[in-house]
């Protein structure tokens, strides 16, 4: 007997993922984004890995009062280490984000994806060296703007694509194609 529940491995086809797209939306789901939208999602990514290193020095310097409040003073991580902690960070979470649900935050906000060759997850090792490659030369990013398929250099080298997808599914492990029809609902004279 042939099962009647919708496809979890499809985009938009299971019953958590179930969206209705605007037209402009649909038009341009599951193709590459461009460097405007990967901007916007950086700079969400960069204030989410800031607010990391925020808390981390609030958590480090609420211990270092409870060792010693009477002679407490804020601790002076100065200049190249605050750099380099927000650095490891961004780097981790993007590589995390990537490797497991294929967005991160500023991608989930502005509806991307990262996909590999074939619309596929893009695993560890190739997460890993993408956010290397965007944090440590974020300039290669904007090869997008000069790019006919709207790739950056670590798209190229890596062979990922970063893809319109506006489905909820936590990771669907292939590009998205095809959405649900819009809900038309009719008019009130």
């Amino acid at each position: 007997m042939p099962s009647s529940s919708p496809s979890p491995s499809l985009p938009g086809r299971g019953p958590v993922s179930r969206i209705v797209l605007p037209g402009p939306a649909r038009s341009v789901q599951g193709h590459r984004a461009g460097i405007v939208t990967r901007v916007a999602a950086g700079a969400v990514d960069l204030v989410v890995a800031l607010l990391g290193v925020v808390t981390g020095y609030a958590v480090w310097s609420g211990a270092v009062f409870l060792l010693d409040p009477r002679s407490f003073t804020f601790p002076d991580p100065g200049g190249v280490r605050l750099l380099a902690c927000v650095l490891v960070l961004l780097t981790a979470y993007l590589t995390v984000a990537w490797a497991t649900m294929g967005r991160t935050i500023g991608n989930r906000l502005l509806g991307l994806r990262l996909v590999g060759d074939g619309g596929g997850a893009v695993g560890f090792t190739r997460a890993l060296l993408r956010a290397v490659l965007c944090v440590v030369f974020p300039f290669l990013l904007f090869w997008v703007v000069v790019s006919r398929e709207n790739r950056s250099v670590p798209d190229l080298l890596l062979r990922t694509s970063v893809v319109y997808d506006w489905t909820s599914s936590a990771r669907s492990g292939t590009e998205p194609t095809a959405t649900q029809p819009p809900i038309v609902l009719p008019h009130e004279d």
